[in-house]
């Protein structure tokens, strides 16, 4: 027995680098988790939602961001960073075992911020608990650091999802959360500029952990694969996170809440997004779905949400050539549409006010996720007519949502 524990811990350092929490108590370690701090940030809505977690009000927790935040990579969802640390901050700060704090993990893989804003509403807040009498989360940590390379709105999307949360009426708390790639890359330079602006705390994994990367530990020891953590990996994300509430909470209260009043980092121009599903009445919007009248069931789904944006617009294969349009006063428009590399799943042309735009095709390295696009960004509102137009009617295509302003 004892030769095979042996060899079992043998197994355990091949597959996974150093021992299993090995290095948890190791000196380095702890000023790691404080190197995350990239910054405490403004404390004032931090305070109060510890202080209604410890009176023993209903706390929520809402998540938003990428892969990461869906849990990939970790053995099992109560090992990944956002059950973690909704549980450890229940434990830490709340009443009865934290079973006064509730997690709304709305992480979706392959996707960014931009599509975090057209799905807020529907994956955060109409999923916080009946029980929270809010309504609306009290603390929000976004995670977007490796999926928002290349999103279309230049980072406007993630700022006006960031104020949007920061003037609701209960004054959520929000945490920007830097994950990484393997090689210790994200776009957290760009990202921090809106934390700056408006006094967030900021948490920077590359910053705390990626300096011990191949010193005191190895990539087997935080990586799953090239984009994701394993579970250890969740668990020092996590343990980065609560080092920094612990470290805000220590310190005096700051003598005012965070400014809204601030010139923005890129803009807040997409604040008020109206998000349309195919199982929604629009509202100042006039939807016609033409040949896109099906529902596409083979969708993105995942653990947290679940079936990602529910029924969607979808043209099969034989249906009508007809486009769908969207009408309306309006000065943006956001698509989200399957990325599909099935040779069952053709192209689309998107047209503004009758002239095509742009081109929406998968193949090679797609894997169904939802890819979005922005063909209207204008300043101001004006009458508009979108229209999807399938180029082959007998290829399938499927529209995941569309949001306008």
């Amino acid at each position: 027995m004892k030769r095979f524990a042996a060899f079992l811990l043998v197994c355990m350092m091949i597959v996974g680098g150093t021992a299993m929490g090995e290095f948890f108590e190791q000196d380095w370690y702890p000023e790691a988790l404080k190197a995350a701090e990239m910054r405490i940030g403004n404390n004032v809505r931090l305070k109060k939602v510890i202080e209604k977690a410890q009176a023993g009000e209903q706390i929520t927790i809402g998540t938003m961001g990428g892969s990461i935040t869906e849990g990939a990579g970790a053995s099992n969802y109560d090992e990944c960073w956002a059950r973690r640390f909704a549980v450890r901050f229940g434990n830490t700060y709340g009443v009865d075992n934290g079973s006064n704090v509730s997690l709304v993990n709305a992480g979706v893989g392959g996707t960014p911020s931009t599509f975090g804003l057209m799905r807020f509403k529907r994956d955060i807040i109409d999923r916080v608990p009946e029980t929270d009498p809010d309504g609306y989360p009290d603390l929000v940590v976004i995670e977007f650091a490796v999926n928002d390379w290349g999103e279309p709105s230049g980072h406007r999307c993630f700022e006006s999802m960031v104020k949007e949360v920061l003037q609701q009426p209960n004054e959520p708390a929000v945490i920007i959360l830097f994950s990484m790639r393997d090689d210790g890359w994200n776009i957290q330079e760009e990202l921090r500029k809106i934390g700056d602006v408006y006094d967030l705390m900021m948490v920077s994994i590359p910053d705390g952990i990626y300096p011990h990367v191949e010193k005191e530990i190895t990539k087997k020891d935080f990586f799953f694969d090239e984009y994701h953590p394993n579970s250890t990996g969740h668990r020092i994300m996590c343990d980065c996170l609560m080092q920094a509430i612990a470290d805000a909470a220590a310190k005096e209260t700051d003598a005012a809440d965070v400014n809204l009043d601030v010139d923005p980092a890129y803009g807040t121009d997409f604040m008020g997004l109206k998000t349309l599903y195919a199982d929604t009445e629009p509202e100042g919007v006039t939807i016609n779905r033409g040949g896109f009248d099906s529902t596409d069931i083979g969708t993105y789904k995942n653990k947290p949400v679940g079936w990602v944006c529910g029924k969607n617009y979808f043209h099969e294969a034989g249906n009508s050539e007809e486009p769908m349009t969207i009408t309306g006063t309006f000065s943006k428009c956001l698509i989200a549409w399957k990325a599909s590399a099935e040779g069952s799943f053709g192209e689309a042309e998107i047209l503004v006010d009758g002239k095509v735009v742009m081109t929406l095709k998968g193949g090679p390295g797609k894997w169904n996720q939802s890819e979005i696009v922005l063909p209207l960004d204008e300043a101001e509102a004006a009458e508009h007519t979108v229209e999807i137009r399938v180029t082959d009617k007998n290829k399938k295509f499927t529209i995941t949502a569309v949001a306008v302003k």
